[in-house]
């Protein structure tokens, strides 16, 4: 059996600040560079001290590798590379070179301007870390090295989410970063290779979770829409007050929005309200 070790710098125990590092092959390959948005000081970044304590990252890594654009699990990019310090290359998918940026900026906005915080990463930081980002297309296999390999793969959740097969040798790791395998109207279910890796490093949020059919969370939600609008837009318990529905810009609300669109369109006999595994 090949040795493969496995270090949580964060989300070990909890949600948030995602990072792990993966020693495989004489390689070492940080996955995810989350924040923790919990904490308001240098404990929503992932414990970066146990790579080295002096000097940059760079000659301890050998790549990174984004699985999305969710801040739990690329919020201490420029942090990480800017601040710390790291010049090597940073892997994730078109779509999520395209929204992390936004995202950071946004985050930085409020953490910086608004609540007058410091110890934070810049706008010019985020730019820079951007810079060394190489996007990745699924089904790719790029090449780090002569002997480290990656490969994307779909991971629905959100646009442009991916699973990642790592290969040293003989030796490989799965990293799937969040995923989801029930199809909805905005994204499709996780898609692998057959594959037998030596380990298989996966997301458990929900893994002991039993949840209704997204069908029957969208009829309840729909419901609530229809009711809301009977009263006039105004809030079961608050008659006087505007009932507002707000929801970030991270993706996840693309489903409700194409609910929306689609309610007044005939419902398929078999959508049916049954429970599923998340």
């Amino acid at each position: 059996m090949p040795e493969i070790k496995v270090t949580p710098l964060g989300a070990g125990q909890d949600v948030g600040r995602s990072c792990i590092l993966v020693s495989i092959g004489g390689k070492n390959i940080m996955l995810d560079c989350g924040m923790h948005m919990g904490f308001n000081d240098d404990r929503r970044f992932p414990d970066f001290s146990y790579i080295t304590q002096n000097g940059r990252l760079t000659e301890f890594l050998d790549c990174v590798i984004i699985s999305h654009f969710h801040l739990d699990h690329c919020g201490a990019l420029p942090y990480m590379s800017e601040m710390v310090g790291y010049d090597g290359p940073i892997y994730m998918t078109h779509p999520t070179k395209a929204i992390c940026p936004i995202l950071l900026e946004d985050f930085r906005k409020i953490t910086v301007d608004k609540k007058g915080e410091t110890n934070f990463f810049t706008s010019q930081m985020i730019k820079d870390c951007m810079k060394k980002v190489v996007p990745l297309n699924l089904h790719q296999t790029v090449q780090v090295d002569e002997e480290l390999e990656i490969k994307a793969y779909y991971a629905g959740h959100v646009l442009g989410a991916a699973m990642v097969q790592i290969k040293v040798g003989s030796e490989s790791v799965v990293y799937t970063g969040d995923y989801n395998m029930t199809p909805d109207r905005h994204l499709g279910a996780a898609w692998i290779d057959k594959c037998r890796p030596d380990l298989l490093i996966s997301e458990s949020t929900y893994a002991t979770t039993i949840r209704d059919s997204k069908r029957c969370r969208e009829r309840d939600f729909l419901k609530k829409v229809h009711e809301t609008v009977e009263r006039g837009g105004k809030g079961e318990n608050e008659p006087q007050s505007p009932h507002l529905l707000l929801h970030g810009n991270d993706g996840e609300g693309q489903p409700l929005l194409q609910a929306l669109h689609h309610v007044d369109q005939p419902e398929d006999p078999q959508d049916l309200c049954t429970e599923e595994h998340v």
